[in-house]
């Protein structure tokens, strides 16, 4: 089923419908255009542009006329935040496993004394061993940490505060 079939069953109106059609005919290949400038990547674009239309067929009511400059502007307008969004949610999930695998391999080349520590340290779920090693092997703050990994900061202090009773008690039985 392809992104105009979804929108059109989301709009219950026929003329409201009819009105979409024109739009997406009218202004698909400009949007694209648009997401396309910002992202580099096709296919991103393309979910750029469909997410657009999504919100665009859900708030038909904000769009007068389909050959406006008012109504063009609020097609780019709302393509180009969409691409930002998947833009920045890419950024993050780049940064977020780059900087793990980073610090992995750091942390794992370490003498035999931090060798014991990093095993204590692998041996935590997860997010433990993350919030752990960004902050004491990359010397990020509660805060830089939390941005990375998509937290509040007060969630990052918590997880940094059971992480390393984890590890203390993990240490003490060795």
């Amino acid at each position: 089923m392809n992104i105009l079939s979804v929108c059109l069953a989301l709009i219950e109106d026929k003329a409201e419908q009819d009105k979409f059609e024109a739009l997406y005919y009218q202004y698909r290949g400009l949007m694209y255009y648009c997401a396309q400038k910002l992202l580099h990547d096709e296919h991103l674009a393309e979910d750029a542009v469909s997410i657009a239309f999504l919100q665009v067929a859900q708030n038909m009511d904000k769009v007068d006329e389909v050959m406006s400059a008012s109504t063009k502007r609020l097609m780019v307008t709302i393509v180009e935040r969409k691409a930002m969004t998947l833009y920045q949610r890419q950024q993050r999930e780049y940064n977020r496993t780059v900087d793990m695998d980073e610090v992995i391999c750091e942390a794992t080349s370490l003498g035999t004394e931090e060798n014991a520590l990093m095993d204590a340290i692998l041996q935590l779920p997860l997010i433990y061993q993350q919030v752990i090693l960004l902050k004491y092997s990359r010397g990020y703050s509660s805060k830089e940490i939390a941005a990375i990994l998509d937290y509040t900061v007060a969630q990052v202090d918590q997880l940094l505060s059971r992480g390393r009773r984890r590890l203390k008690k993990l240490l003490e039985a060795v």
